[in-house]
């Protein structure tokens, strides 16, 4: 035996199959486009077919609407929590009943009752009209009335003082309406004589300076003439 094989040799048909032949498509290619698009409904509608299961539309009708249960967490009516919020509920209800009752005024209907008064004219609050209003608005008899108006009063606060480096405010105690604008009308006037002083000391400043820089001056012009 040498060392080489013997292959067979590889021959190409010389004439094409019948079959070949029959299989080769004959339609034009806008045949060809619109047998695709029919296929393609076709095939779309078909999906649409098979993915209906009748045995899985029963079971889901036999199971029936799903109830998702409520995802808040119910507190414990037990809860030492809860007696104390009612405690604290039933305390502001009982608050609410006895305002006014017993000659008792809440902190916000002080605070109203006050600020109201600053803005009020000479002599308007001891008229019998503006008591009895009082009395009716905030709910609160006659002597209380006349006590917190005595005793007590909200601070009316002022601009800023110039002189004040902090910035700071006063609070003071007006009567009316005319006694606050008075005081405010002080405290302004006093702030433009204080502004008023600066500006003059800043004047006088650059007075003294342009002075000085005129002796300055001449005595350099003295010396030079002596050199």
């Amino acid at each position: 035996m040498g060392a080489q094989t013997s292959k067979v040799a590889r021959k190409l048909p010389t004439k094409a199959r019948p079959e070949t032949l029959q299989s080769a498509p004959k339609e034009s290619s806008a045949t060809l486009k619109a047998q695709t698009e029919a296929a393609a409904e076709i095939k779309t509608d078909f999906i649409e077919q098979d993915g209906r299961d009748p045995h899985l539309h029963e079971h889901l009708k036999s199971i029936g609407p799903v109830t998702i249960p409520p995802t808040v967490t119910k507190m414990r009516t037990s809860d030492p929590m809860l007696g104390i919020l009612r405690e604290r509920k039933k305390a502001d209800e009982k608050e609410l009943e006895r305002h006014g009752q017993d000659g008792t005024i809440s902190i916000d209907a002080v605070f109203s009752l006050l600020e109201e008064r600053k803005h009020l004219n000479p002599g308007e609050e001891d008229l019998s009209e503006t008591r009895q209003r009082w009395t009716e608005k905030y709910n609160v008899d006659q002597n209380t009335l006349s006590t917190l108006l005595k005793y007590y009063n909200t601070m009316a606060i002022t601009p800023v003082l110039a002189d004040e480096k902090e910035g700071r405010r006063l609070g003071l105690w007006v009567k009316d309406r005319v006694d606050w604008e008075t005081k405010v009308r002080q405290v302004e006037e006093r702030n433009a004589a204080i502004e008023k002083a600066k500006q003059e000391a800043i004047k006088d400043n650059k007075k003294q300076n342009a002075d000085i820089s005129e002796e300055e001056k001449k005595l350099r012009d003295l010396f030079d003439e002596e050199h």
